[in-house]
């Protein structure tokens, strides 16, 4: 573990997945241990959300955030919170995430980017990627000025060309769902994506080079059960494989 000043990597150990990976073993971690919370699961109440505001408040945006299963996305809204300058939001995700929540007023796993994108002063612009062609035309119209929606299909045709409505001058914050990717690669806990690894990456790379990058967070780990030795060690090695790739490409734009 580590002093805030001395990591750039934050683990958000909500379900207790994490004791199970090495991924982080040998990095310098600020650990957040959520695991004993109430009021977390997909659904996020108020007191859990000022223990989780509170635990992080010291700790920048800017770095590397792992947090935990698809559950806690809404994660993702904390982090975002603390960036006082105009930013565009890359969400990379199977799911909308923007769906009307059945409880008004509390933070959900599908309805965290609505929220921000209602509520958050400083985004942009909203890019989702990889999002299910179903899920992408049950959009509501209402964000179609803020929302950039690229469904697998035209991923996988390369097709871009909406990407450039999107303002240059400001900087990124990237949150990835690995429910992207395909089941081939990996299990997640919920329904996934048919992306590959070498296409998420390569997405990466021309963001990561191109522009600046605030920070990162990735969620997506598989479910934490009993007899699931073999679905953990695939998510731990994708965890590593992006984890070595982020800090890659980190490294090329600081010596380019």
């Amino acid at each position: 573990m580590s002093k805030i000043q001395d990591a750039d990597i934050t683990i958000m150990n909500f379900s207790g997945i994490y004791r199970y990976e090495k991924f982080y073993k040998n990095e310098n971690v600020i650990w957040l241990d959520f695991c004993s919370l109430t009021g977390k699961n997909c659904y996020c109440d108020g007191l859990a959300e000022k223990i989780i505001e509170e635990k992080i408040k010291n700790i920048p945006p800017q770095g590397l955030h792992f947090i935990d299963s698809g559950n806690y996305h809404y994660a993702t809204k904390f982090w975002i919170d603390k960036i006082q300058e105009k930013f565009n939001l890359i969400v990379f995700d199977y799911h909308t995430d923007m769906q009307e929540p059945l409880f008004k007023n509390i933070l959900s796993c599908g309805s965290w980017l609505a929220h921000c994108a209602e509520k958050n002063p400083y985004i942009d612009t909203i890019v989702l990627l990889g999002v299910s062609r179903k899920q992408k035309i049950s959009l509501d119209k209402k964000y179609k000025d803020k929302i950039i929606c690229l469904d697998i299909g035209q991923i996988k045709e390369k097709n871009y060309s909406s990407l450039q409505k999107i303002n240059m001058k400001y900087p990124i914050y990237i949150s990835i769902d690995k429910d992207v990717l395909s089941r081939t690669i990996f299990e997640t806990n919920w329904t996934q994506g048919e992306m590959k690894l070498t296409e998420l990456k390569n997405i990466l790379q021309e963001i990561m080079l191109e522009r600046r990058i605030i920070g990162i967070d990735l969620c997506g780990e598989c479910a934490n059960e009993a007899g699931k030795s073999i679905v953990l060690k695939r998510n731990d090695e994708v965890n590593a494989n992006l984890l070595n790739f982020i800090r890659r490409q980190s490294r090329a734009k600081k010596n380019g």
